[in-house]
């Protein structure tokens, strides 16, 4: 049999089909993944951060009504509308809370506190605080009241309407004195007391000035409201003391006489800053009149009398 020899042509179409194969064929590769992802499987690593905890504990003592529980709340200061953490525990519970170290702040005073007695007008108790590290803290006593009852006023003087300061005001009964404040610079005073005294109609509020003006009384009712505005106004009328020369009384108990004489009938005694104005003197008595607040000091009567000179210091 002879050899067969392969055409030019076709030998030439085998070896361009032969490179195409070769070098195309060489250029496909694989895309290759590091890792499998696998749906719906468990994860491999998980991950736990622990931190050390804080117990926050408060005692209470009630001294006036009956709470039904309470709220106890911590905040950040940074955020008083949102709490880390709120309970409410029952009058028999112990208030205490465990938290995190890290939520809270370690700024100066940067967490607060807060205890809200429920069932009634209680106060509200809070309790500023840092935290350095992990233990207990064991605020204050947390006492709880209703709401007190609030006087608040002013003291002035009658000429030039200027504030009078470091007046002593006090509420009080039948007994003696149930609160007392002093006027600041700017004439004002605060005065509280227990919540039933609201309903109380035996109060009544006196100022007085240490002898510099007479002393000021009116009664007070609150109505059964827990806060009333007291203004007080002191001392004489422009229009008395521009009748004559102006005197005060330098002692309680001064005798006001009907005339000059010894014996002269007492028309009624008169107090310690008490304001006379004289009109005329014989010997050592003084002839003149008083000016005398009725009808809670909107209305004044005057009155005209004798007074010895000892008894009285001379103003203007």
């Amino acid at each position: 049999m002879g050899i067969r020899w392969i055409k030019p042509v076709c030998f030439l179409s085998f070896l361009i089909l032969g490179n195409f194969c070769f070098w195309g064929c060489s250029f496909v590769r694989t895309i290759e993944y590091p890792e499998l992802i696998l749906l719906n499987s468990n994860p491999v690593v998980s991950v736990r951060y622990e931190y050390e905890n804080v117990q926050l504990n408060l005692s209470k003592q009630v001294l006036d009504g009956e709470p039904t529980a309470y709220r106890f709340s911590i905040f950040n200061n940074s955020d008083i509308n949102s709490p880390l953490i709120s309970k409410i525990f029952f009058p028999d519970d112990t208030i205490t809370v465990m938290l995190p170290l890290n939520v809270l702040s370690i700024e100066d005073s940067a967490n607060v506190a807060i205890l809200i007695p429920q069932g009634d007008d209680f106060e509200i108790v809070e309790n500023y605080f840092s935290i350095e590290q992990s233990g207990v803290i064991e605020f204050p006593t947390a006492y709880i009241r209703r709401k007190p009852v609030i006087l608040v006023g002013n003291v002035s003087r009658r000429i030039g309407d200027t504030p009078i300061e470091g007046a002593k005001v006090q509420i009080i009964d039948s007994i003696g004195v149930v609160g007392s404040s002093e006027t600041n610079n700017f004439g004002q005073f605060t005065i509280e007391l227990p919540s039933p005294f609201k309903d109380r109609k035996d109060l009544n509020l006196t100022v007085s000035t240490a002898g510099k003006f007479s002393r000021w009384r009116n009664q007070i009712d609150f109505q059964g409201e827990k806060w009333l505005s007291q203004p007080v106004v002191i001392g004489p009328r422009a229009l008395f003391v521009n009748q004559g020369m102006v005197y005060r009384v330098i002692q309680n108990n001064t005798p006001f006489r009907e005339g000059p004489e010894n014996g002269s009938p007492i028309r009624f005694f008169l107090s310690e800053g008490d304001i006379f104005v004289a009109e005329k003197v014989a010997g050592d008595q003084l002839f003149g009149r008083v000016e005398i607040p009725i009808d809670k000091n909107d209305y004044f009567q005057h009155f005209e009398g004798w007074i010895k000179n000892k008894y009285l210091n001379f103003i203007q």
